[in-house]
């Protein structure tokens, strides 16, 4: 099962696409997603009915997940371009799943505690992540990218469910006995 991972940014999108083994990561472009039956893409596919959460952000709070709410006035230009990719993978016949990939860190036990944005902490999740699936280095978009599509096959697999509210769904997967209690 060929499945892809999105992260999406104001400037660049970054796209991984794993099978048994990954298959690309880089920027974002639609010729590399070719036999791809399913993408995560990390970006609010909606926006909250009223106030600044979805009720699927309000069930991870639940869950002891921290994320920044869809409806802030800063994330609503990654969502408008997250949306706009969506559509783009659903009229190319793709399944389409938003994702959060902290959140499956933190339910996978992929170095939860380590800040992707610091070397140090890229280099123990892309440890982690390499446990699961060979990985190069890979900047923190790049490693984000991934741990997208690794939910989308966990999801797929059977592994995985859904938080979902009338506003919104995010797919997670199982927690595995190695994480962090949240």
């Amino acid at each position: 099962m060929r499945v892809a991972g999105i992260d999406v940014g104001l400037n660049f999108c970054k796209l991984a696409v794993i099978e048994d083994e990954l298959l690309y990561v880089g920027d974002y472009r639609m010729e590399k997603l070719r036999g791809v039956i399913a993408a995560g893409i990390d970006a609010p596919l909606s926006f909250p009915k009223t106030g600044m959460l979805r009720e699927c952000e309000r069930k991870l709070l639940k869950l002891g997940i921290k994320l920044f709410p869809s409806g802030a006035p800063f994330f609503r230009s990654i969502a408008l371009r997250g949306m706009e990719i969506a559509e783009e993978l659903r009229r190319n016949g793709i399944k389409v799943y938003e994702v959060y990939p902290y959140a499956t860190r933190v339910l996978m036990g992929i170095a939860s505690n380590s800040k992707k944005r610091t070397k140090r902490g890229l280099l123990e999740i892309t440890r982690e992540v390499g446990k699961i699936l060979k990985v190069p280095n890979l900047t923190h978009d790049e490693l984000d990218a991934v741990i997208s599509a690794l939910t989308v096959r966990e999801f797929l697999s059977g592994r995985g469910f859904v938080l979902s509210g009338e506003d919104g769904e995010i797919i997670l997967p199982e927690r595995k006995d190695n994480a962090d209690s949240i």
